[in-house]
């Protein structure tokens, strides 16, 4: 009997360990959440080591659902992208996450207008230090553009100037997609004390002085407005010399004084050579012959091609054709170049357009009575070839017969492309004494 319970214990004892033994066996560590490993694939433009650092998730952290969603969205919202998913495994030992992206083929410049604090260099070596993902170029979607305006607010900072940066997105004016976004640095006095020209020679830069003078020097740098006075006011200097392919580099701007904002510009030029006008043809024209045009012309060969003077009279003949009833008509110069002799030979493309006839006069803003005698004056009957001179011709003759000394007198035509007439209206304003 003794041996029995001695047996039936032993026997119970047993099955207790391997029941014991089989539960170890069976139990389950839980998986963990830190990250462990991190990957970033489909990106030709970066590195997978810069990616990483975009992602703002490093090995440690916690890699949770929440935590590699926001990481997706920071990808997203760099706009480089036009594709950002995320896989994940987790595992005891960790979270492995996968990120795949696909590259945005659209970037547009960043064009920097008065930052000159920094060299362009300088200033995307700092932007790039802020955002892991920028490379001198702006996604034309995303939040990138107004990341780098904080940016550059921030760095000046760092360097004590107070002042702030706005971005605004260049397109054309006709619509489409934008080309590009402008930083512009508000609320700081950045006056130009001095404008140099390399590559200019003595003489032209006696006279692009004179311009600048009165165009640039004392007013607030910007490089914008510094290229729209380079196109329309320096670079004419040179065409009416015969320098017709002189060019300008972009302005180069380097702050003087910290304490005034007082700042440098250099404007760098390539005058190219002289050229001489050696030809002149007309092409196109039928309502006046070439010897007629030629005449209109102050162009004289083998001096310098006045390019500005040459297009001054172009303009001129313009007009002529009006006299004519061709209110279209438009004369553009073609230039064929012979480097080796420096000189240069002129094709006028004349493009007369359609003749147009007087429609229909009015005296707007006068009593009946009184408009009747000026509508008598008026020569020009409906069907006749229009003169775009003879508005001004006629307030000539009927002010030596009528007294307008109250009456303020405005002058409109409106062509109709479609029948190709023109009406004439003159209002008359009374003026108090």
């Amino acid at each position: 009997m003794r041996t029995q319970l001695l047996f039936k214990a032993a026997l119970f004892l047993s099955i207790a360990s391997a029941c014991a033994l089989s539960q170890s066996k069976n139990a389950v560590t839980p998986n963990s959440t830190k990250l462990i490993e991190i990957k970033v694939v489909g990106s030709r433009r970066f590195q997978p080591s810069e990616l990483i650092v975009a992602t703002g998730l490093k090995p440690g952290d916690e890699g949770n659902e929440g935590a590699l969603r926001q990481a997706a969205d920071r990808l997203a919202e760099s706009g480089m992208f036009t594709n950002v998913t995320y896989s994940y495994v987790s595992e005891p030992k960790g979270t492995r996450a996968k990120f795949a992206v696909i590259d945005t083929d659209k970037l547009v410049p960043m064009h920097v207008d008065n930052f000159v604090w920094l060299t362009p260099a300088q200033l995307i070596a700092e932007l790039e230090k802020h955002e892991p993902l920028f490379r001198g170029e702006v996604p034309g979607a995303g939040e990138m553009s107004d990341k780098l305006a904080a940016d550059m607010t921030a760095v000046l900072s760092d360097l004590h100037v107070t002042a702030t940066v706005q971005v605004l997105p260049e397109a054309p004016q006709n619509g489409g997609d934008i080309t590009g976004f402008l930083y512009t640095v508000e609320e700081v006095s950045l006056p130009v004390r001095s404008l140099e020209f390399p590559g200019s020679s003595a003489e032209m830069n006696v006279a692009l002085q004179k311009v600048a003078a009165t165009s640039l020097i004392n007013s607030n740098y910007s490089a914008g407005k510094t290229k729209i006075v380079a196109a329309l006011d320096f670079r004419p200097q040179y065409q009416m010399r015969g320098f017709l392919k002189a060019a300008f580099d972009d302005p180069v701007a380097e702050l003087q004084d910290p304490a005034t904002g007082a700042v440098a510009v250099r404007l760098p030029v390539k005058e190219g050579l002289q050229y001489k006008l050696s030809g002149l043809q007309w092409l196109g024209n039928h309502v006046f012959s070439s010897d007629e045009l030629a005449k209109a012309l102050k162009a004289k060969f083998g001096a310098p091609c006045n390019q500005v003077q040459l297009e001054e009279d172009l303009g001129g003949i313009s007009k002529i054709y009006g006299t004519r009833g061709y209110l279209d008509a438009h004369l553009r110069p073609k230039f064929t170049f012979d480097d080796a002799s420096s000189t240069v030979a002129a094709e006028i493309e004349v493009q007369e357009g359609d003749q147009y006839h007087m429609g229909e006069v009015q005296f707007s803003g006068l009593a009946e009575d009184a408009a009747e005698p000026l509508r008598k004056l008026w020569k020009l009957r409906p069907g006749d070839v229009y003169d775009t001179s003879y508005p001004n011709t006629f307030l000539k003759d009927a002010s030596q017969q009528f007294n307008f000394g109250q009456l303020r007198i405005g002058v409109s035509m409106q062509a109709h492309r479609d029948g190709k007439t023109v009406d004439v209206v003159f209002r008359f304003t009374r003026v108090n004494p």
